[in-house]
């Protein structure tokens, strides 16, 4: 793969990652759902959820804490080879009175390049109580 291929399709893996939280931040489900491939699996609090799943009960849920979060979320790392990629994001959230500690997080999502543009194939978030 040619250096400026592989810039372009960092570039497009961040921004399928962008938008997709983008969406849940806008209540968009419609505009979510449609950078996920449907044989997605969502791993978070040890259990594993397959597309049908995640579009039936959580993505509400995710969709409701996205548009209240004042997390900052970092991309610490891009990997692309060949059609698939990896991107590895952080997030630290401030504290709440319900939480004064806050959180920090971490995602790692995996994409397959399609005919129709990078599709996100898994997601895996993990979170615990912010160390300060």
């Amino acid at each position: 793969m040619h250096a400026q291929s592989a810039r372009g399709d960092s570039a497009a893996v961040v921004d399928v990652v962008a938008q997709f939280h983008a969406s849940l931040a806008g209540g968009n489900s419609a505009r979510a759902v449609s950078v996920l491939a449907e044989d997605l699996i969502v791993l978070e609090a040890g259990s594993a959820e397959t597309y049908s799943e995640y579009l039936g009960h959580h993505l509400a849920a995710d969709m409701k804490a996205a548009k209240t979060s004042t997390g900052e979320r970092t991309v610490t790392r891009v990997t692309v080879i060949g059609n698939a990629a990896f991107l590895v994001a952080r997030a630290l959230t401030p504290g709440t009175t319900a939480n004064p500690q806050g959180s920090e997080s971490a995602e790692m999502m995996v994409l397959s390049k399609t005919a129709t543009g990078w599709r996100i194939r898994a997601i895996h978030w993990s979170s615990r109580l912010r160390r300060v």
